[in-house]
C-alpha cells in the first residue's frame, strides 16, 4: 500500500469501521444462535420465529460488510499485511452468515415439528453444547477484531470438544431409536440440532484460522492437517 500518511491514516480509519461492523454482526449472531436453541428447548414457536427474522439483521451485515471490504479494495488497494486484514474479514464475514444459517435451521425446525419435548439430560446435553459453541464464536470474533493469535489457537482447540458433544448425541439417539422407536421424529430431531451446532463451531474455527492467516500468513485450513500452532 502507498506510503503516503494521510492514505494510510484513512485507511486506519476505514478499517476500524469494518471492524465494529464485524463486532456487532458477529454479537448479532452469536444471539441468535442462543435464540434459536433456547427456542428449541423450550419448544417455544415464538421465540423460533424471532430468530429466523433476526437472521434477516444478520444477511443485511453479511452483504454491507462484504461492500465495505471491497469498497477499502478499490480505494486503498492495499498489499501485504493490509491486504490480508481485509481479505480476512471478507472471508469471516460468510462464515458468520453461515453460522447464522445454521441457527435459522434450528430454529425453524422449532416452527415444523412443534411440541417436541426432551429429557431432562437430553436438554442439558444440548443446552451445555450450545452454551460451549457461542462462547467459542464470541472468543473467536474478539480474536479476530484484536487480532489476537493465542484466543484463536484455543478456539481451534475447543473444536474437539464441539464435535465430542455432537458425537455423544449421536450414540444416545441411537440407543434410544432401538429403545423407543416411536419416539424416533423427536429423537432425529435432536441429532439435527446437535448437527447445526456442531456446523456452527466449524465456522468458529475457521474465523479463527482467518485471524492465523492474517497474523502470521498460514492458509486457512492448514491448522486441520495437524500443523503446528505454537
Amino acid at each position: 500500500m502507498t506510503s503516503n500518511p494521510h492514505l494510510l491514516k484513512s485507511f486506519d480509519a476505514a478499517f476500524a469501521d469494518l471492524l465494529d461492523a464485524f463486532r456487532r454482526m458477529g454479537k448479532l449472531t452469536a444471539e441468535n444462535c442462543t435464540l434459536a436453541t433456547n427456542a428449541y428447548l423450550d419448544a417455544d414457536e415464538i421465540r423460533a420465529l424471532e430468530a429466523v427474522n433476526r437472521d434477516l439483521d444478520i444477511d443485511a451485515a453479511f452483504e454491507q460488510l462484504r461492500a465495505d471490504c471491497f469498497d477499502l479494495l478499490l480505494r486503498f488497494q492495499p498489499m501485504a499485511r493490509d491486504l490480508r486484514l481485509v481479505m480476512g474479514i471478507e472471508h469471516a464475514v460468510g462464515n458468520l452468515e453461515r453460522a447464522g444459517d445454521h441457527a435459522k435451521n434450528i430454529a425453524r425446525h422449532v416452527i415444523a415439528a412443534p411440541g417436541l419435548t426432551l429429557r431432562p439430560e437430553e436438554a442439558r446435553q444440548i443446552a451445555d453444547m450450545a452454551g460451549l459453541v457461542v462462547r467459542t464464536l464470541d472468543q473467536a470474533v474478539i480474536a479476530m477484531v484484536e487480532h489476537a493469535t493465542e484466543a484463536a489457537k484455543q478456539v481451534i482447540t475447543t473444536d474437539t470438544r464441539v464435535d465430542a458433544y455432537k458425537d455423544a448425541i449421536l450414540d444416545g439417539v441411537m440407543v434410544t431409536l432401538r429403545q423407543h422407536p416411536a419416539q424416533a421424529r423427536q429423537h432425529v430431531g435432536r441429532l439435527f440440532v446437535a448437527t447445526a451446532l456442531e456446523r456452527i463451531g466449524d465456522h468458529a474455527t475457521n474465523l479463527a484460522e482467518e485471524v492465523l492467516f492474517v497474523s502470521r500468513g498460514m492458509p486457512p485450513g492448514a491448522t486441520r492437517s495437524g500443523q503446528d500452532l505454537s
